[in-house]
């Protein structure tokens, strides 16, 4: 699952994709984020809902094994949520300890995702061997063949990022969505 991510290289952000951005380091839920769709990048609302539900649903993921059999994202659209980072928590000790999850020599990089006029939501697989003792799920991390591949609805290939995915423990600083600089990354 991938409930928290970051998105702070504004530099990069900048000269690899011409936009200026805000540095975020605790985007949280129905929060705006920098998505492309193949033509266009804008941003939109991290909540999505199917256009047939009557009351909002607030999905943020949706889970790539059943993408094309769930009702609720039958008629979504493609898209790449940019991010250089983001945020698990696993349980120790009866605590949820949060992590920080990114990957190496890489400024920002590209989730899979899902939209319409209601919002978005991260497109998520079952986590590398690295990083499935921290969470289960991770959001599916897309490169460059298959940035194309998923814009273009045909099969991805493999994943191949075993080893690209680093992380270290971070502190509760995180836990609130009212906190939004540097010392929500801070290694501890």
């Amino acid at each position: 699952m991938c409930g928290r991510f970051t998105l702070k290289n504004k530099k990069a952000v900048k000269e690899k994709l011409g936009i200026d951005i805000k540095p975020n380091y605790n985007i949280a839920p129905s929060q705006k984020v920098l998505i492309f769709d193949g033509k266009l990048s804008f941003y939109i609302h991290w909540s999505y809902s199917p256009v047939w539900a009557k009351q909002s649903l607030n999905l943020i993921n949706a889970r790539y094994e059943t993408l094309h059999i769930k009702p609720a994202f039958k008629n979504s659209k493609k898209c790449l949520v940019i991010a250089d980072g983001w945020y698990e928590w696993q349980k120790i000790d009866n605590r949820k300890t949060p992590f920080y999850h990114f990957i190496t020599n890489n400024n920002f990089f590209y989730m899979a995702g899902i939209y319409n006029e209601s919002g978005c939501a991260i497109v998520t697989r079952s986590s590398n061997n690295n990083i499935k003792h921290i969470h289960h799920r991770q959001p599916l991390i897309l490169d460059k063949q298959n940035v194309i591949n998923w814009l273009n609805n045909i099969n991805l290939t493999n994943f191949n990022d075993e080893e690209i995915i680093n992380y270290y423990q971070v502190s509760s600083f995180v836990n609130s969505p009212l906190n939004n600089n540097n010392e929500c990354i801070n290694r501890i």
